[in-house]
């Protein structure tokens, strides 16, 4: 935590900022450890001060030491701050722009007149973004319960059982394995709907020889993992093996070239490009991987509009897809670090297109 909340004073003195207001519950969670989910806090170059309410005063002493405490009413009580940063403050304050309403930010503005409130974007993301050694060794345990549960759960599966029914059992098997939750609602999406990139498991029977996809994950002490498979039972068409190859193909490209100092945007196209030359560049419509930690998406964005470059000991995904409206879809996703000697697989269940 010391060298987090450093790291944290080094840019706000870079961006000339006397106090940074931190409101989003992960941010708060990675520079405190503090996991109630009513609160905020304010940092400065000398104080760290954690504000909550009555529920969570004992809990947040146990969880935040290298806090004072504060008690307020609510996350929106704003009074007792007001007195702190009042008292000899009269410069700017960040706050997290993606991560305060409208409501919160009127009330700031009552309650501390004359003090220039400064709209941050990513401010704390960034610093999150490179992860420490003992982040993924969570985010690593957090994608082999995954992976148990799948392997556990795939021989199992055969025609005539409903993606709800998939995704049930897959939610109990990590559970069963330590998963405190599900990284997000699981996908589970058959036939037609396999062309529906989030399409959440419904009561639709799975039958032989559609295409299924499969896209779940688990949380282990507040960290993500995330992966996609996607399968079907019985024989593929001539239709269905080409493109499930296209996207093989493409992730494994991906996984084989990626090196730290590769752009975002850069890494993106290359997939981009290599469906457009096999004439299937329309049916490719989002990002090709996304950030992976104590949120299921964070940075870095590898899409067209994603920003920067990529860093050892990023975590992220690797995700191609092709959806053919009216007729299915392929996604094959692994989670990833980068390291000096390019991406490291986290998700290691196999990726086949037959089972069964």
């Amino acid at each position: 935590m010391t060298k987090r909340l450093n790291n944290t004073r080094q840019k706000m003195a870079e961006m000339d900022l006397e106090a940074v207001l931190i409101t989003h519950p992960p941010n708060i969670f990675y520079l405190s450890g503090f996991s109630g989910s009513s609160g905020y806090l304010l940092l400065t170059d000398r104080e760290a001060l954690l504000y909550t309410d009555f529920r969570y005063i004992e809990q947040a002493a146990v969880e935040a030491p290298f806090f004072e405490i504060i008690q307020v009413k609510s996350a929106v009580d704003y009074a007792q701050l007001a007195t702190f940063v009042s008292r000899d403050r009269s410069g700017k304050i960040g706050l997290e722009e993606a991560h305060l309403t409208l409501r919160a930010y009127r009330l700031l503005q009552k309650e501390i007149p004359g003090i220039e409130l400064l709209p941050l974007n990513n401010f704390i993301e960034e610093v999150r973004a490179v992860k420490e050694e003992s982040e993924v060794k969570l985010i690593a345990r957090a994608a082999q319960i995954a992976d148990e549960a799948w392997r556990d759960l795939w021989p199992r599966l055969k025609p005539g059982i409903s993606e709800r029914e998939v995704s049930d059992e897959l939610e109990f098997q990590m559970r069963k394995r330590g998963a405190e939750r599900l990284a997000f609602e699981t996908i589970v999406a058959s036939g037609e709907r396999s062309a529906l990139p989030h399409g959440v498991a419904g009561s639709k029977i799975i039958e032989a020889g559609e295409l299924i996809t499969v896209d779940f994950g688990a949380v282990f002490n507040g960290y993500h993992s995330d992966m996609t498979r996607t399968f079907l039972f019985g024989e593929p068409t001539a239709k269905q093996s080409e493109i499930y190859t296209l996207v093989l193909t493409a992730q494994e490209m991906v996984l084989q070239s990626i090196r730290a100092g590769q752009k975002c945007a850069d890494v993106d196209a290359m997939v981009r490009q290599y469906f457009q030359q096999e004439g299937y560049g329309a049916y490719f419509g989002h990002g090709l991987g996304h950030g992976v930690g104590l949120e299921i998406h964070e940075l870095p964005t590898l899409a067209p509009s994603g920003q920067g470059v990529l860093q050892e000991r990023m975590v992220f995904t690797v995700e191609p897809g092709l959806y053919i409206p009216e007729w299915g879809g392929v996604r094959i996703e692994d989670s990833v670090v980068l390291d000096s000697t390019g991406a490291q697989i986290l998700t290691k269940s196999e990726k086949r297109l037959v089972y069964g």
